[in-house]
This record gives C-alpha cells, structure tokens and sequence, in this order.
C-alpha cells in the first residue's frame, strides 16, 4: 500500500510541475532536456517504489501511475468546465496584427520565438497575422489576415 500512497504522491508532484513548466518548453526539448526527463523518471520510479526492488513494486508502480492518468483523462472529459484545469487552454499571442506583450510574459516566449514559428509557416512579417495561438501542446497556430484587393 505505501507503493500506491507514494505513487500517488510522485503523480501529484509531476503533474504540478509539468503545469508549471509551461506548454512550449515540453514541446521544444532540446536533447539535454530529454537525458534530465529520463533522469527524473528514474528518480521518481526509485522514489515511489524506495527500498522495494522488486518486480511487483515496480509494476504496481507503473500500474498506478497508468491509472492516475487514465482518471485524470476521465475527469477531464466528464468535467469539460474544469478542463483548462487538467489540459490547460490555448494563448492568443496576436490580435489583428497587434502583439499581446502580456500573452507573450506570461508564456515566457520571446518575440523572436513567435517570429521564427511564423518564418516556419511561411509568414514573413507579423503585421500579416490576423490572430496567433499557443495551443494547449505547445504549438503556434497562425491565421493569416484577409488580402483585400
């Protein structure tokens, strides 16, 4: 029982840190960032099951962490008002052109990084945004203005 309990634990403690990481640094790991991920997961699985080295504690282990997920989801679809909770919710980062610099702040983006997602969409120049989102996974979505004319 004191694996689940710990497990369950860790779980909360991950969860809350992946929220407080931010969407666009998950999406963007460089290789030096995967090694700490994968690091930190051994951490935790040597955290969670502590002097328990058995197979059983580790599959116990991941079993619990496979449910936690599995209700997490769950409650996320059940409770589509509280979903911004568990998924988090897309940014606007341009309105009719215009940069949204507190967007910007609080996702910790640069201008630069909004730029080069554009140049990577094919867009050369901001002012020919009419709206730009964040998405939940981390990833920008661009809508080009209307071309009058």
């Amino acid at each position: 029982m004191s694996i689940v309990l710990s497990a369950v634990a860790v779980f909360a403690l991950v969860w809350v840190v992946v929220r407080i990481v931010g969407k666009r640094e998950l999406s963007e790991m460089a290789p030096f960032d995967f090694v700490i991920l994968v690091v930190m997961g051994d951490l935790v699985a040597e955290s969670v099951i502590a002097e328990d080295t058995s197979v059983t504690g580790a599959v116990i282990a991941v079993a619990t962490f496979g449910l936690l997920t599995v209700v997490v989801s769950w409650i996320s679809w059940r409770l589509p008002q509280h979903r911004s909770v568990f998924e988090g919710v897309p940014t606007l980062l341009i309105r009719n052109g215009e940069l949204i610099e507190e967007a910007l702040h609080i996702e910790r983006l640069n201008l630069e990084d909004l730029r080069t997602a554009a140049r990577l969409e094919g867009i050369r120049d901001l002012e020919d945004v009419e709206w730009a989102v964040l998405e939940q996974d981390g990833k920008f979505s661009f809508f080009a203005r209307e071309q009058s004319g």
